[in-house]
C-alpha cells in the first residue's frame, strides 16, 4: 500500500479526476480482497499451530514443576540421616504432617506451610511460597517440601535443629533452623545449611546417585557388646563433650557450671531401653551402660558405654517419650531399635577443668 501511494503521488496532474477516481476505486477493491485473503490465511495458520503451542506450554510447565522423588529416595535419605547424624553426635527422626514433631512449641513440618509460622529464608521479612509435596510435584517458584528431620526428641533444649529437604524449581535445597522464639512477623526463619556433607549428600540422593559411600553404612559394629567400667570423672568429661558439641555452642559450657542443680550418674545396665515408657518394648541396655542426667532438664541427658581409652558409644535415647511411644508398640520398637542399633562413636575432647570441678561438686548417684 505504501508503494502504491508513493506512486500515486508521482502521477502527473494531466490525469483526469475521473481516471484518478476509477483507479482509486479499483485499488480499494484490490486492497480489501488482499486483506481478506491475508486474514483468512492468518486464521488458518494460527488454528493449525495453536495445538502445538498449547502442547509445548503444557510440557514446559510439567517439566518445571515435577521432581523425581519416590519411596526409594525417601528410604535412602532416612539411612543417610541416621549415619550423618551419628557423625555429628546427633540423632534425627523424620516428621510428617500426619506425625508432626514439637520444635520449641511449633508443629513441624506443618507450621511452615499452613500459615501458623510462614517459612522465611534468612530474615523474618523474606517469607516464601511453600508446599508439602512428598512426591515432588507442585507449582513453580515454590519450596516443595520432600521431607523434614529434627533432633528435637534427643538434643538438649537449646541445641535442637530442624532440617527441611526441599526442591525449588527442580534444584535440591537443605534448609536448617534453630529458631527457639517468635518474631514480629511470626516467621519460621531457615537458612541454607553450611554443612557440605549434608548438602552434597542430599543432592546426590535427589539426582538418583544413591547415598554417599561414607554414609551408606553405620561405622559402628556390634554396638551392644559389654562395655567398660566408667569413673565419675570420665562420665562427666563425656557428658561435657556431648552436650557442648550438640549445638556448637561454646557458651553452653558455662551453663553446665552455673545453671546446674545436680548431675545424676547411674548404671542403667539391664534396664528397659525406653525406661518402661515404650509400649511392649522388652529390650534392655547391655552391661556397663551408664547415664548422666542434668538438672534442669535442658542441660541434657547422655546414655553411653565406654569402648576404649576416651572412646564411647552414645545412645540417643529421647529425653522424653511422647504418647506415640506409650501407645504404639510398632513405633516404640522401631524407634528404640534405631537408637540402640545406631549409637554414635564419640571421642572425649578438651574439657574446661574449672567447669569440670564445678560439675563434680554437683554430682550425685
Amino acid at each position: 500500500m505504501k508503494k502504491f501511494y508513493l506512486l500515486a503521488a508521482g502521477l502527473t496532474l494531466s490525469l483526469t479526476l475521473g481516471a484518478c477516481a476509477n483507479h482509486q476505486s479499483k485499488t480499494a477493491t484490490s486492497s480489501t480482497t488482499s486483506q481478506s485473503q491475508h486474514s483468512s490465511q492468518s486464521k488458518k495458520t494460527n488454528q493449525a499451530s495453536a495445538p502445538k503451542v498449547q502442547t509445548q506450554a503444557k510440557a514446559s510447565h510439567t517439566q518445571a514443576t515435577k521432581t523425581t522423588w519416590n519411596e526409594t529416595k525417601s528410604k535412602q535419605l532416612a539411612t543417610f540421616m541416621t549415619n550423618w547424624g551419628a557423625s555429628m553426635n546427633q540423632s534425627y527422626d523424620a516428621y510428617t504432617p500426619d506425625k508432626p514433631g514439637d520444635f520449641y512449641g511449633a508443629s513441624i513440618p506443618n507450621a511452615t506451610y499452613n500459615g501458623q509460622m510462614p517459612l522465611a529464608i534468612d530474615s523474618v521479612d523474606n517469607q516464601v511460597k511453600v508446599a508439602w509435596a512428598p512426591n515432588g510435584n507442585g507449582p513453580k517458584d515454590t519450596y516443595l517440601l520432600l521431607a523434614c528431620y529434627s533432633d528435637t526428641a534427643h538434643a538438649r533444649y537449646l541445641g535442637k535443629h530442624v532440617y527441611l529437604f526441599a526442591s525449588y524449581n527442580n534444584q535440591p535445597q537443605v534448609l536448617v533452623s534453630q529458631q527457639n522464639q517468635g518474631n514480629e512477623r511470626n516467621s519460621f526463619v531457615f537458612k541454607q545449611t553450611a554443612n557440605q556433607d549434608l548438602a552434597k549428600g542430599f543432592a546426590q540422593i535427589f539426582t538418583g546417585k544413591n547415598i554417599p559411600a561414607k554414609f551408606a553404612k553405620s561405622s559402628v559394629n556390634n554396638p551392644n557388646k559389654q562395655g567398660l567400667a566408667v569413673s565419675d570423672e570420665e562420665a562427666l568429661k563425656l557428658f561435657y563433650t556431648v552436650q557442648t558439641s550438640a549445638g556448637g555452642n561454646a557458651e553452653f559450657s558455662q551453663r553446665l557450671a552455673n545453671d546446674a542443680d545436680s548431675y545424676l550418674f547411674t548404671n542403667v545396665s539391664g534396664q528397659n531401653v525406653t525406661f518402661g515408657m515404650g509400649k511392649d518394648v522388652t529390650r534392655t541396655f547391655p552391661t556397663n551402660t551408664y547415664q548422666v542426667l542434668g538438672s534442669p532438664s535442658y542441660l541434657g541427658s547422655t546414655v553411653f558405654q565406654k569402648i576404649g581409652p576416651n572412646k564411647y558409644l552414645v545412645y540417643q535415647v529421647p529425653t522424653h517419650f511422647d504418647l506415640q511411644f506409650q501407645e504404639d508398640a510398632s513405633f516404640a520398637k522401631q524407634k528404640s531399635d534405631q537408637y540402640m542399633d545406631h549409637p554414635q562413636e564419640v571421642t572425649v575432647g578438651t574439657v574446661d577443668e574449672q567447669v569440670l570441678a564445678q560439675m563434680k561438686a554437683k554430682l550425685t548417684h
